[in-house]
């Protein structure tokens, strides 16, 4: 009976650390299509191109999928289709969706320490840091795995 319990709480435990959301929106297409269920896979700090859960600065109750692009320290900038990550070049699969985008028009300076610049992979339509600012490190609640894509 020890072992039914302490195999439920593993299991409950599991599920509150890595949960499973379902995507709502087009604004992660065509990496997460509505419906699909993507899952928390990890805690740690975020590196460039991780696929994040979190709570906007302007809607906390609300959750969104983005990628992270922008970290602490750094500057980005968008030009003709491409990535520019403190004025070196970056290669970024959905730089050609997004439009021209220079960091100075949001700050003189530098992202700061704790917090990220993150977009949608559609990038025509993500409602992301472009509008809605910098995220902290402790509005992101995880880490989604990758490789869930619909065929």
């Amino acid at each position: 009976m020890l072992c039914y319990f302490l195999f439920l709480g593993s299991f409950r435990m599991y599920y509150w650390l890595y949960p499973k959301y379902f995507v709502s929106g087009e604004s992660m297409n065509p990496t997460y299509w509505e419906q699909e269920i993507v899952q928390v896979k990890a805690h740690h700090k975020p590196k460039r191109f991780d696929v994040v859960v979190l709570h906007p600065p302007d809607a906390p109750s609300e959750l969104y999928l983005k990628r992270v692009i922008g970290l602490p320290g750094e500057r980005i900038d968008y030009q003709k289709g491409q990535l520019f990550v403190n004025h070196e070049r970056v290669v970024d699969d959905f730089a050609y969706r997004t439009e021209e985008f220079s960091w100075d028009s949001l700050s003189n300076k530098a992202i700061p320490k704790g917090y990220y610049f993150v977009l949608g992979d559609n990038r025509t339509i993500s409602k992301d840091s472009r509008i809605f600012g910098l995220v902290s490190e402790k509005q992101i609640l995880g880490i989604v795995q990758e490789g869930n894509n619909r065929e």
